[in-house]
């Protein structure tokens, strides 16, 4: 294999390869990215596989001398291209040796035999759903964050995709919160309903993909994984098992209490009340009255704080208490300038919305805070 590449277009697939292999395997070659030169076609392409997700990017700034596969350590061929200046390197391969050749370097990459390698089969369906990629970035922003970290129970350790025609709904939970945005597809054959996890790790490889918001995505579902295409990158990636939780049940109806808030006060005064939070309730206190908000926090040996905004809001004062850094993740998502709150009482689950079409659910907590007077 002889081929001269862009190094920035390169190193961008090598980086997104590097982003799935595991840190640790019994497999060192499941470390390593797969890298194919066509000479018929002048493209490179670079695969990456955990035996979960595999991602596929192809690169067509090159010039393909002679044609030929490697596989070298990803995090290795991603350093040497990081911290080159040029703007093309050449690859040359030579029994199981990469050689990667600059204006004045030449880095010599033992590798694996490219037989050795998992064989991949990524084959796309003939009737895709077609998704603007702006969008499906967005919703997996908006969802991803408030999936599971490692729960015994599988399905929440991903991110639900339901399809209803040409709405798709992502909702995500870790039992705590839950974040729900809705979203319209460009193309859906027929008025079909599918359901699927896709692991959050997944969701988090997809959104690095998604670079041009008008770029049109493909999706596909098959048997129990998730086909999903860029013009240059192709992911699959199994799906979850297990059920995921029927979450309907926990969105609060009938809300009688709505306040509206600037987003970015509240996330203001969220992040200053929560900086005396005790380390015990992790919690701050949301105590509303007509047309105000105060957000107050006390540990007995650190002290006690209290920030103050303006609400539009109508109603008998309450409190209630909320674990801030669950607040806070789901406004530093949130891009609409306004947000709107909405409350039964202080003991039932919290709603904030954005736009019409993003909810998150937030259980409350007991909070203790020392009040003046």
């Amino acid at each position: 294999m002889k081929v001269k590449c862009n190094r920035p277009a390169l190193h961008e697939a090598i980086q997104l390869a590097s982003s799935i292999v595991p840190l640790r395997t019994p497999k060192p070659i499941l470390q390593c990215a797969k890298i194919q030169a066509d000479q018929q076609k002048q493209i490179v392409t670079v695969t990456a596989t955990d035996g979960e997700i595999t991602i596929r990017c192809t690169i067509p700034q090159v010039q393909v001398e002679t044609a030929g596969s490697t596989v070298v350590p990803a995090d290795r061929m991603a350093a040497i291209l990081h911290d080159s200046s040029d703007e093309t390197v050449e690859l040359e391969l030579t029994d199981a040796t990469c050689q990667v050749v600059g204006k004045d370097s030449r880095f010599r990459i033992y590798g694996h035999d490219p037989d050795d390698y998992p064989v991949i089969q990524i084959t796309p369906q003939e009737q895709m759903l077609q998704m603007q990629a702006g969008v499906l970035k967005r919703m997996i922003h908006l969802t991803s964050f408030a999936a599971a970290k490692e729960s015994t129970r599988y399905a929440i350790n991903g991110v639900l995709w339901e399809r209803h025609g040409k709405k798709l709904r992502m909702v995500a939970t870790d039992g705590r919160r839950l974040a729900k945005v809705d979203g319209l597809m460009t193309t859906a054959p027929g008025d079909d309903e599918q359901m699927a996890v896709v692991p959050g790790k997944t969701m988090q490889v997809v959104e690095r993909i998604l670079n041009d918001p008008e770029e049109k995505t493909q999706i596909g579902f098959m048997d129990n994984q998730i086909y999903i295409c860029t013009t240059t990158v192709q992911v699959i990636s199994n799906l979850v098992q297990g059920r995921f939780p029927k979450y309907t049940d926990v969105i609060p109806e009938n809300c009688e209490r709505k306040i509206k808030v600037e987003a970015e006060l509240l996330h203001s005064g969220v992040r200053r009340a929560a900086l005396l939070a005790s380390e015990q309730s992790k919690g701050i206190l949301l105590s509303f009255t007509e047309d105000s908000l105060c957000l107050s926090s006390s540990t007995p040996e650190a002290g006690d704080a209290e920030v103050k905004m303006p609400v539009s809001y109508k109603g008998e004062a309450f409190d209630v208490g909320f674990n801030p850094q669950y607040m806070l993740e789901a406004l530093r998502v949130i891009e609409e300038p306004e947000v709107i709150l909405e409350f039964i009482d202080a003991s039932k689950p919290g709603v904030i919305r954005a736009g019409k079409d993003f909810l998150y659910v937030l259980m409350p907590v007991s909070v203790q805070v020392k009040k003046e007077g």
